[in-house]
């Protein structure tokens, strides 16, 4: 059992793991009475609640039918019972965008409410893209303005995704953007990434601008990239040197196929796994496929040096022009024949660019790809385990878009997001399903509901700091090729027992946890973050404005409370932040610890019952399990 709140055996594997993780490591932590009691409370209450399976609604229609006197085309009597294409509810929007976005606000629930999913996917698949290498350099020219001597370094890219999130409406293509980079990995892993930031910027453009488009272009995209060319050294990749007794490397050629396209083992259409005659699994590529990859990843470096003369194979990285894609050197390319996985030949004596435009047609073709790629992209979106039958589903879109197009990111991302099991509200109190919101989406989706601006309207958080330290992700900056978390991750003690997986657990402990929580508490009740838009004494690098600082605006929070009190507010935020799914027994709880401080603190503001209750619901499991 696992990701669901309540049950008549004491509650979920979600619940069980946080709450002896929290009672272990308790003494080892300070922080308020208040949120200790409303966390703690919140497990206790939902661990305690009985499920009822003899009602109507939320999905329970079986053996019940319901004939309408203004029966819709599309859309029967039969879903006010299943919940499924009731697409101006507002609570279903939000649960929509929830997975569809990195953030939105109460605006945005009522506009996906009024024209509904198909039309919202429509007007997110025609939002024209904006290169982030452009939002990159605005950024850095305005920053030259304030610390003249400031270089261009990576966090300046950090910067342009935060503005992006909150400043443009192109919400679906950054949500599959950022998905695709925790499969597509790679990293400011040397000196000239970290002071270059428009080398990860321009990397990035590639799946941002991909994420509608084509995946065969994401894959060649990708492996012409001096940024992932560094990072999983095939830059400069040479041929063999009989003389010098040298190999090409085969870190890429091994990667492009076990992370980014057809892993380790044969799959059904279905993800599951095929087996041979003796029941064993079937593996996909061996050493010697990695071998004869790796030739085909021969030759390649920068086109230009940084003054924009030619490049030579071979000229330092520090200076060459590294924001453009790699282009080949024929004289450093293994001309010989190659052998690849389905057993075609690449033949020898072609051009380089051949050979890969072979090689990534042969893995793309893979009957791997569409439930490879289709299970990462369901676990970033929706939810950790879905069943064989949406697999399939989503992977018989990507090998057919309905056109006889292979590969179409947009029918994928389609299929995705409206299929049965995403949508339909039966779906929810499913034992298997939903999955743990990673910490920076809970960030960006705190900013962005509350619509955080700041004086300057410049957002130069650095998450490094803030974030990656504590709660073990920030924008980006991967520890490893295999993301922040594995997605075949099983936490322990009930989850793995249980046959399922839960990727994001694997960034979850209890030190990681109380660094969430502080951190909620600091955004909500300090800082939102520190602003680094001032010059240092020297003009060479940006510090912290306190001038500048950001703020939430709270205005119809505070009117929602001074109009309708703690229930009204908790309506709303319940709405915004939980979908409709805060429980009664955490309701109650969050509603007696305000009362509690309001009549204990005199000077408790309704601007302090408002950052209270989100601060409260966003502890809890009711919030931080996406169902």
């Amino acid at each position: 059992m696992f990701f669901h709140i309540t049950n008549t055996l004491g509650g979920s594997v979600f619940q069980g793991r946080y709450l002896s993780m929290f009672r272990e490591n308790l003494k080892r932590f300070r922080f308020g009475i208040f949120p200790l009691t409303i966390f703690l409370l919140c497990f206790h209450y939902g661990a305690q609640a009985q499920i009822y399976d003899d009602y109507i609604g939320e999905g329970h229609d079986v053996g019940v039918s319901v004939n309408t006197s203004d029966e819709t085309p599309g859309n029967p009597g039969q879903h006010t019972l299943t919940g499924k294409a009731i697409i101006t509810d507002e609570f279903l929007s939000s649960r929509f965008l929830a997975q569809a976005t990195l953030g939105y606000n109460y605006g945005d629930i009522i506009h996906l409410a009024d024209i509904g999913v198909d039309a919202w996917l429509d007007e997110q698949f025609a939002t024209a893209p904006y290169a982030f290498i452009d939002t990159y350099n605005d950024l850095f020219q305005e920053a030259l303005t304030i610390a003249p001597g400031t270089n261009p370094k990576f966090e300046f890219f950090q910067h342009a995704f935060y503005e992006r999130i909150f400043e443009t409406e192109d919400k679906l293509r950054q949500k599959v953007a950022f998905s695709l980079s925790q499969i597509f990995v790679t990293a400011p892993s040397i000196d000239v990434l970290i002071e270059r930031g428009n080398i990860s910027a321009a990397y990035y453009d590639n799946l941002y601008n991909s994420a509608f488009g084509n995946f065969r272009d994401i894959l060649l995209d990708v492996s012409l990239s001096p940024a992932m060319g560094i990072y999983l050294s095939h830059y400069e990749n040479r041929k063999a040197d009989p003389v010098l007794g040298t190999l090409p490397d085969e870190n890429y050629a091994r990667e492009i196929m076990q992370l980014f396209s057809i892993g380790l083992h044969e799959l059904n259409n279905n993800g599951t796994y095929k087996l041979d005659g003796n029941g064993e699994l079937i593996p996909t590529y061996d050493i010697d496929d990695i071998q004869e990859l790796s030739k085909v990843f021969t030759g390649l470096s920068a086109g230009q040096k940084l003054v924009g003369t030619p490049n030579t194979f071979g000229t330092g990285v520090e200076r060459v022009n590294l924001s453009q894609p790699m282009i080949m050197y024929e004289a450093y390319h293994d001309t010989g024949e190659k052998i690849m996985i389905d057993g075609s030949i690449i033949p020898a004596g072609q051009s380089g660019m051949t050979d890969i435009n072979q090689a990534i047609d042969v893995l793309y073709n893979h009957p791997n790809v569409g439930p490879f790629i289709g299970l990462r992209l369901i676990q970033q979106l929706v939810k950790s385990n879905p069943t064989p039958q949406y697999l399939n589903r989503v992977a018989t879109a990507f090998n057919n878009n309905g056109q006889g197009i292979r590969g179409d990111m947009k029918a994928v991302v389609h299929a995705i997001l409206t299929d049965p099991e995403a949508r339909d509200v039966i779906w929810i109190d499913d034992l298997n399903s939903g999955k743990l919101r990673q910490p920076l989406e809970r960030i960006t989706q705190l900013f962005t509901a509350f619509d955080l601006t700041t004086p300057s309207g410049k957002y130069y958080l650095r998450d490094v700091h803030s974030h990656n330290d504590r709660v073990l992700q920030d924008f980006f900056k991967s520890p490893s090729v295999f993301n922040f978390f594995s997605p075949f991750y099983a936490e322990k003690d009930f989850v793995k027992p249980a046959g399922l997986v839960s990727p994001e657990f694997q960034i979850l402990n209890a030190t990681t946890a109380m660094h969430y929580i502080n951190l909620l508490e600091e955004s909500l009740k300090v800082i939102p973050f520190y602003n680094y838009t001032a010059p240092d004494a020297s003009g060479t690098t940006m510090v912290i404005n306190t001038n500048d600082n950001p703020s939430f605006n709270f205005t119809a929070e505070i009117n929602t409370y001074n109009a309708e009190g703690i229930s009204g507010l908790l309506d709303r935020l319940d709405l915004i932040l939980c979908h409709g799914q805060l429980t009664v027994p955490v309701r109650n709880v969050i509603t007696n610890t305000i009362n509690l401080n309001l009549a204990n603190l005199p000077d408790y503001t309704a601007d302090n019952v408002v950052r209270d209750a989100i601060y409260y619901i966003m502890i809890t499991p009711d919030y931080i399990v996406l169902k």
